[in-house]
């Protein structure tokens, strides 16, 4: 892919953690890893449910508007210059994380405040098996790294409560 010269040098690039290849940041999935994180917690710890319902959906250049990211402002600025077929097979992925976020927020709020953690077991299951290889799928393609063996081999990760009950073995 060749860069228009708007676009930094690599080291640039590399020294901001955004990819030189793809021109895009791992840093804005932690906006999904966060209430990830939370949804696998629910079982155990049932008062993050009201940290989950306070999630809210942020475009790419929304996130870095408001992120402490170092190269906040570089990610916006050349997010313009990413490859069309990538930003749009991006934007596709990120669009179907959403909905089984959301998905997964409706099924909560369903519960009617029910916080029993057999109510919450599946919901924690389905955000491990659904949400983790999505948000593992655009990992690898902000890497530069799109292939099925990257985002599949997800399910294989351990959930945020695997490594609170392993703190506590």
């Amino acid at each position: 892919m060749q860069k228009a010269h708007s676009v930094p040098e690599d080291a640039v690039l590399e020294a901001s953690n955004i990819n030189s290849a793809t021109l895009l940041a791992t840093d804005y999935l932690n906006h999904f890893n966060e209430v990830l994180m939370l949804i696998e917690m629910l079982p155990s710890m049932p008062d993050c449910a009201e940290d989950v319902f306070s999630w809210q959906q942020m475009s790419y250049c929304d996130y870095f508007l408001q992120s402490t990211f170092k190269g906040k402002d570089l990610a916006i600025s050349i997010y313009e210059h990413v490859d069309t077929d990538l930003k749009s097979q991006f934007e596709l992925l990120i669009g179907k994380i959403n909905e089984k976020v959301f998905g997964l927020i409706e099924a909560i709020a369903a519960l009617n405040g029910d916080m029993s953690q057999s109510n919450f077991e599946p919901i924690a299951f389905m955000a491990t098996t659904e949400i983790r290889p999505l948000i593992d799928q655009a990992s690898a393609l902000i890497n530069g790294s799109h292939s099925e063996t990257d985002w599949m081999l997800a399910v294989d990760h351990p959930t945020a409560q695997d490594e609170i009950d392993r703190l506590f073995d």
